[in-house]
């Protein structure tokens, strides 16, 4: 009776693992992106390191550094610097600096500075937005700015002229950023943007895929999805190469890496502590 009874249970036992297995190979745990915040948080700082072919080449810091008055609209003031590290440098010797002031309520950019040096010279770009008459009133002093750093910019240049016209809802390039991180987005979609830069207008188109598990060396495990800048401006800026970004799924969209593809290797950027 007793080696009836062991034999049922034994039977029981590997027939509901059998079919408890055959279930959880058959499901496939879904992701999604949650609803953004309603604002930025001031004092963020997002350190980056930056990598070529594996070797650290130096550091991007994106900060949201306070709120003040711009034509007397409260704006969000937010800065991004790249810089090389000394090993770098003695290859290239160049330096970023970008501000833009983005509107509390519309989202939208009043004004956007970027300072670039390139060994001794310099170059300090600013524009102002005037996004009711759809102007940009530009700025340009130095001789930094007028070296052409992609292979396919030149010719562009040319088939794209400048103007001081704006579209409607016009971002500039760091604003568009910070501006995607509030939208509301759903896997697998395509939101497109107006952005200005160089004196050109230019519309991207930012690719959604779908949300996945990732483990972040001794950060955790987080939900992130990759996002894919689709435009002319790509080429414009890096050469018909691609670039892509990885946020965090979650309500505070932290971008925790940049890929860049290049003629002579892949340059990523990744993110150094994630806030909360």
């Amino acid at each position: 009776m007793k080696k009836r009874i062991i034999i049922c249970i034994m039977l029981f036992v590997n027939f509901y693992s059998i079919l408890y297995a055959q279930n959880f190979k058959g499901h496939v745990e879904k992701f999604f992106i949650q609803e953004p915040n309603q604002s930025l948080r001031v004092g963020e700082t997002l350190k980056f390191k930056a990598e070529w072919l594996g070797v650290p080449v130096g550091y991007v810091v994106l900060k949201v550094v306070e709120i003040v008055k711009i034509n007397n609209r409260d704006c969000y003031h937010i800065t991004a610097e790249a810089m090389p590290n000394r090993y770098l440098r003695r290859i290239v010797d160049l330096e970023y600096k970008v501000h833009t002031y983005i509107d509390t309520q519309s989202l939208y950019p009043l004004r956007f500075e970027k300072i670039r040096r390139m060994k001794n010279e310099y170059n300090h770009v600013v524009i102002d937005f005037d996004q009711e008459k759809h102007e940009a009133i530009y700025k340009d002093e130095g001789s930094a700015g007028t070296k052409i750093i992609s292979p396919v910019q030149g010719e562009i240049t040319v088939n794209k002229p400048p103007t001081n016209k704006i579209e409607n809802e016009t971002q500039d390039l760091l604003s568009s950023f910070y501006y995607f991180r509030l939208l509301k987005i759903k896997e697998n979609s395509l939101h497109s943007m107006n952005i200005y830069y160089g004196r050109r207008n230019w519309k991207i188109d930012f690719k959604v895929e779908e949300p996945f598990s990732r483990d972040l060396y001794r950060k955790g495990t987080f939900t992130v999805f990759k996002v894919t800048p689709s435009s002319e401006l790509n080429n414009f800026i890096l050469g018909k190469r691609n670039f892509s970004i990885f946020f965090t799924a979650d309500s505070y969209r932290i971008p925790i890496e940049f890929r860049f593809s290049t003629g002579i290797g892949a340059i990523r950027c990744l993110i150094q502590e994630i806030p909360r």
